[in-house]
């Protein structure tokens, strides 16, 4: 390990969003330690200065091991998607409330940042009524704890829908986007839940990064930033840039009907439609024939 390089902590950081974010933290100059399971993703990245720690976050001890005292981390670890917690509450519950209880201690002991990684359904808590909003809703609470007792300096980050390559398979519970691609692909129609007039607010990864790494070298401390695009579509609108036939099923309950960024901390100008026009165009020839 260098120890003349700032080192970044990133759980999660095989993931989707996670994996980008430790390849722009190495190409911007800084050591990168990365503590994941391997569960959400496997994306490896090949560099001197990344250290690899293939542990489950509640479980990894960093006070005992051999990295450099962090200047920042960033919780990305998590049990994600709104529709498999209500399938898994148990194991939505434990693994993020568990999880950010474990990196809160981190960042108090070693006394540096942390960057949380929540969702924006916690703003619709009232109507967003499942167990992963209820879990990162007490995670948010977790750090105003932490803040409270011990003078942590956290900073909330909050996604909107975020896209973009490498999205995780979930099979039935990935993103819409990641699931209208798989369906294309094997020719099958997209199923759309209720009318598709609920509306997300589309985030590309890319402009998601870059935010965070406005974010860490910001003299400016913020308590809450949002990283979206601050411009909802419609489920619908989506579905039909794939130009094939699309069925329609009963609606999803705990759902929000429309989630929107409403003061994005930086700007992010990748358009959803032209990136999946762009996509549906680069991968009509691999679609499978429907019979």
């Amino acid at each position: 390990m260098n120890k003349q390089i700032p080192n970044i902590i990133v759980t999660g950081g095989c993931g989707f969003i996670g994996s980008h974010l430790v390849e722009r933290l190495l190409a911007e100059g800084f050591f990168v330690t990365v503590v994941d399971d391997r569960r959400a993703g496997n994306n490896v990245v090949t560099h001197p200065n990344v250290l690899y720690i293939f542990q489950d976050v509640g479980v990894f001890n960093p006070f005992v091991s051999e990295i450099d005292p962090p200047v920042a981390i960033f919780h990305l670890a998590n049990s994600p998607r709104v529709r498999r917690s209500l399938d898994y509450p148990t194991e939505t519950i434990v693994n993020n409330v568990v999880t950010t209880a474990t990196v809160c201690d981190w960042a108090r002991v070693m006394n540096c940042r942390l960057f949380f990684a929540t969702s924006s359904s916690t703003k619709y808590i009232k109507e967003s009524r499942n167990p992963y909003t209820w879990s990162k809703y007490t995670c948010e609470d977790m750090l105003t704890l932490y803040k409270d007792l011990y003078g942590l300096e956290y900073t909330k980050m909050f996604f909107y829908n975020v896209y973009g390559p490498r999205e995780a398979d979930y099979g039935e519970y990935s993103t819409v986007i990641r699931k209208f691609k798989q369906d294309y692909l094997q020719g099958k129609s997209l199923t759309v839940f209720g009318t598709g007039a609920k509306e997300r607010d589309f985030t590309h990864v890319y402009d998601v990064v870059q935010g965070l790494l406005d974010l860490l070298i910001d003299e400016q401390w913020y308590e809450n930033v949002h990283l979206g695009k601050g411009s909802p579509q419609t489920i619908q609108s989506i579905a039909e840039e794939f130009n094939t036939s699309i069925v329609y099923s009963f609606d999803k309950e705990g759902e929000a009907q429309r989630t929107m960024c409403e003061r994005p901390y930086t700007e992010c100008p990748t358009n959803v439609h032209t990136y999946i026009r762009n996509w549906v165009q680069e991968n009509s020839g691999d679609r499978q024939i429907s019979r």
